[in-house]
């Protein structure tokens, strides 16, 4: 895609989650960026609403082990959601992580805010999976609005019955869990085979049975290939979605492309 002469980068997503608390939420990054991989989507900023240093790192893991690019992880402070669940444990293993400490972290909302600013116009989609409080606190840091308005294109809030965040200036799409319920994939840690040491893989193996809703991946899925995957979720189109998760969430890293001007 071209602006004013120049190649345009695919759309810049903002993903942020109360990351740990469910398995969900890691496939639908590893979703995500089995997607930026492809040259489909740029993954800008990464950021968790959980207190727990564990938490942010393995979102740091996770985006240094798909080749992303290096910035700085956000983590909320004192939101009481610090506990440390059964899956951050088994997923930390065997991980050696370069965030140590709250000094390793950055403020949520101050890194959204900044990550969205280097976007062009209307090329950025916001996904939060869970609470909103990083996107609330967003709204009243000054000089934000305004790069809310002109850069974010769709804002995505996947929960149990998510509701519109209050003064939030862009279309909003709402994905309750009962969206996915008609999806039936079941992953397994050796889709994740390239990579014995894979968080996802340790989770899935210490949880193998643990119930999935998959709203978080068929939102990832919508907001990249919208015209393929719609929302609300047509029956006919499920085998379809399940196809896609079997085929990119445990896929193995690939070296970006790096963009060329269509010839004249």
């Amino acid at each position: 895609m071209q602006l004013n002469g120049q190649m345009r980068p695919p759309i810049g997503v903002v993903f942020d989650a109360a990351f740990g608390d469910n398995l969900d939420d890691f496939l639908a990054l590893c979703l995500l960026y089995s997607l930026d991989n492809r040259n489909e989507c740029r993954v800008v900023s990464l950021s968790t609403e959980k207190d727990n240093i564990h938490s942010a790192a393995l979102l740091d893991i996770l985006n240094r082990m798909y080749g992303g690019r290096p910035f700085p992880i956000g983590m909320a402070m004192a939101k009481q959601r610090g506990q440390e669940t059964a899956l951050l444990k088994a997923a930390m293993e065997n991980q050696t992580p370069t965030i140590k400490s709250l000094v390793d972290t950055a403020e949520p909302h101050g890194l959204i805010r900044n990550a969205l600013t280097a976007q062009h116009d209307g090329n950025a989609i916001a996904i939060c999976v869970g609470p909103t409080d990083n996107f609330k606190d967003l709204l009243h840091l000054q000089g934000a609005m305004p790069v809310i308005q002109a850069k974010v294109k769709t804002f995505y809030i996947v929960g149990e019955d998510p509701k519109p965040l209050e003064g939030w200036p862009t279309p909003t799409v709402l994905v309750p869990y009962r969206e996915a319920a008609a999806i039936h994939w079941k992953p397994v840690a050796t889709d994740f085979s390239w990579n014995e040491t894979h968080p996802a893989a340790q989770a899935l193996s210490a949880a193998p049975g643990a119930k999935l809703n998959y709203a978080g991946m068929l939102t990832v899925l919508h907001a990249v290939r919208s015209a393929d995957f719609p929302l609300p979720l047509p029956a006919d189109k499920v085998p379809a979605v399940e196809k896609a998760f079997a085929e990119l969430t445990g896929a193995k890293p690939i070296p970006r492309q790096r963009m060329r001007p269509p010839s004249a």
